[in-house]
């Protein structure tokens, strides 16, 4: 794909400064490696985006910093930037944040006529412009990652979309806590995590949303192709290998769209270790799905003490072995099963 990424940065770069999310989503299908090695160079064009913003409010809002005149007017906005990440420090000139950091305009907007000298509004701007303001100051892998890579940025969704900037008490300004918040957009997962077996992730439980949608937010710093297991191997770190014997259906690097979630659904199952389909007599569907082994789990070599079995009574070592190609257990050897014209090692 090396080959494909200078046009595909250029394109890419171009698609997402004209905001057009089907665009980016078809883009990023087409040439998934080149959107990653384009992000850093289209997040500086994002920022110049951000850099225009205050000459169109006004003159002279680039090095204005006021907040004092703000709150005299908008009280309103007074208690929620008392404390936090935002907090408005009055009496101190050099504080971190004023009012015009962000809203941008002309000293004329409160010495004047403010609806003749309008100062600009994030939520009003494109979702580019929008993260331009947000990136003066967060400008990293989370931020870059979710205006340039991720699906929210192919949606068009901003950081406004799920950050409060005045005053909310939430961890990181979220405007609710997880998962309410997701699924306040994603109202179908809400119900896969009211299956019997799910992963333990809610408002007081062990995992957040954010604990493996935004696992790789790193990604940008290696500039490298990670993969859906990337997310899964940080808790689940004993499946992780590298195994002599791979089991294709494991691996997410390859062509064939495998990886955990070939078998696993993430959220939740009806099923024993969120497995998508049974694994169980009489139809193993997890495993027939792709092998197809007439009379296999029947066959009269193996004796009536095995029919019936389940596949991974004997095919232990499904996600890799060490040492048996079709990743069967070592206790076999007493049972004769490794024996000429049986299963070999």
């Amino acid at each position: 794909m090396l080959y494909e990424t200078p046009t595909a940065c250029l394109a890419y770069h171009n698609i997402v400064m004209t905001h057009s999310s089907r665009e980016v989503g078809d883009l990023r299908n087409r040439f998934p490696h080149a959107s990653r090695f384009a992000a850093l160079a289209i997040s500086g064009a994002i920022l110049a985006v951000g850099w225009a913003i205050p000459a169109a409010a006004g003159e002279g809002g680039g090095d204005l910093r006021e907040s004092q005149a703000c709150l005299d007017c908008h009280a309103d906005m007074a208690d929620g930037l008392k404390a936090g990440p935002h907090m408005v420090r009055l009496a101190d000139a050099d504080t971190h944040v004023a009012c015009t950091d962000c809203h941008k305009g002309a000293a004329a907007h409160w010495q004047d006529d403010p609806s003749a000298n309008p100062m600009s509004k994030p939520d009003a701007a494109s979702v580019a412009g929008t993260w331009a303001v947000c990136s003066s100051c967060h400008s990293g892998t989370h931020a870059v990652d979710q205006a340039t890579l991720s699906p929210h940025a192919g949606e068009g969704v901003s950081c406004l979309a799920c950050h409060e900037i005045h005053g909310k008490s939430e961890e990181h300004l979220l405007k609710a806590s997880q998962p309410e918040l997701c699924y306040s957009c994603h109202q179908p997962v809400r119900g896969e995590f009211a299956k019997p077996y799910r992963h333990p992730a809610g408002e007081d439980e062990f995992l957040k949303c954010s604990s493996c949608h935004l696992a790789t937010d790193d990604r940008m710093a290696e500039l490298a192709m990670q993969g859906t297991n990337a997310v899964c191997l940080n808790c689940h770190a004993e499946f992780q290998g590298p195994f002599p014997y791979e089991h294709q259906a494991a691996v997410d690097y390859g062509t064939d769209e495998g990886g955990c979630i070939a078998c696993h659904d993430p959220h939740g199952s009806y099923v024993p270790r969120l497995l998508k389909q049974p694994y169980e007599a009489p139809h193993y569907q997890t495993c027939t799905q792709c092998h197809v082994v007439p009379l296999h789990n029947y066959n009269s070599n193996h004796g009536s003490d095995w029919a019936g079995m389940s596949c991974t009574e004997c095919h232990v070592d499904i996600h890799g072995s060490y040492t048996n190609k079709n990743f069967l257990t070592s206790a076999l050897e007493g049972q004769g099963c490794f024996a000429a014209g049986c299963h070999s090692r």
